[in-house]
């Protein structure tokens, strides 16, 4: 019967078009059969790159890890997981437009994951694009009211852009649905010295060091907030923590070294604001402060080297210098008049 039913539709006659239908049906189950095959190899292979990622992840080798899960990505392009955990990983090394690529992704796979916006955001304003990450964070909270990341990054952004009204309420906002995240006491204590309420500032921050002793900048901000407060001894003992967390802390060394400056410890001013330079060649209020301290030393040659270098980043320190009283030594130094009379 199958027979005649293939033959009913011949317009030739014979059995040819038998044959020929038979071998056109034989050859689309031929190719369903290989898109099969293909399918469950394309599976299985993802499978295995996904397996190799994860143990590069926890062999730390986080850039081999990355490039796995994006070929595993070209093999699944609609897996929501394998798309996000791609994006996180570059996002982790560094990779920002292979990031952005990923979890651009994973927001089309799953636009009401509220993490994968966030992230798409951070990805962005890391790559310089303030106003789309700015965007994507508001997505964010927009899908999850109650995330305390969105507004802790909207939060930073504010303050970064000195709106530190609109950044405190983010910062309150985000500790009250999460009162362990440490980051939003930090900024907290920062905006606070900012705004030069250095004893809420020593407040918020003693919270942040208790949730996580070894983050630098907490104890960063500690020292401008008793810095600000007047409280030098205690200044010196937080600049130093942050130093000794972060040996490459360079805004750490410096303010060490100003504070010393301040006191009046001018031979243990020199070395911190040293290593601040050595960190930063172009830091120029570090070499105007070691300036400052070696005409406090009578050391007339290097204190005018340092002052020209600084003048020479930041021509406005020259008519600081004038009314500065760390320079008065060096006041009737034609040399020193030269440096900083008016260009």
């Amino acid at each position: 019967m199958r027979l005649a039913w293939l033959i009913q539709y011949s317009t030739c006659g014979g059995t040819a078009p038998v044959v020929m239908s038979r071998i056109r049906w034989q050859k689309k189950l031929w190719l369903l059969c290989v898109s099969i095959l293909f399918a469950c190899s394309a599976a299985e292979n993802a499978e295995q790159l996904i397996a190799l990622a994860e143990q590069a992840k926890q062999e730390e080798r986080l850039g081999a890890a990355a490039d796995l899960y994006h070929r595993a990505a070209g093999l699944k392009p609609d897996d929501f997981n394998v798309q996000y955990g791609t994006g996180l990983l570059y996002l982790q090394v560094g990779k920002l437009s292979e990031a952005e690529q990923h979890l651009r992704r994973a927001v089309e796979l799953r636009p009401e994951f509220a993490p994968a916006h966030l992230n798409l955001g951070v990805a962005l304003l890391q790559a310089g694009d303030r106003e789309a990450g700015r965007k994507a964070f508001l997505e964010a909270l927009r899908i999850e009211p109650r995330f305390p990341r969105a507004c802790y990054n909207l939060g930073v952004m504010s303050l970064e852009d000195g709106r530190l009204d609109e950044a405190e309420v983010l910062f309150l906002r985000a500790l009250a649905l999460d009162p362990t995240h440490q980051g939003s006491y930090v900024r907290l204590g920062n905006l606070y010295v900012k705004q030069r309420r250095f004893a809420s500032a020593v407040e918020v921050l003693m919270r942040a060091r208790t949730l996580d002793p070894k983050d630098p900048m907490t104890f960063f901000n500690l020292g401008l907030a008793h810095d600000g407060m007047r409280e030098r001894e205690r200044a010196v003992a937080a600049f130093k923590q942050a130093i000794a967390l972060n040996p490459s802390y360079a805004s750490a060394h410096y303010n060490l070294g100003t504070t010393l400056l301040q006191r009046g410890d001018y031979q243990a001013a020199v070395e911190p604001l040293q290593e601040a330079i050595r960190l930063n060649p172009q830091f120029d209020d570090a070499f105007y402060n070691l300036a400052a301290a070696y005409a406090h030393l009578g050391e007339r040659v290097s204190a005018l080297e340092h002052l020209a270098r600084a003048i020479g980043f930041n021509p406005a320190l020259a008519s600081v210098a004038q009314t500065d009283d760390d320079f008065q030594s060096l006041r009737s130094d034609l040399a020193f008049q030269a440096l900083t009379q008016p260009r």
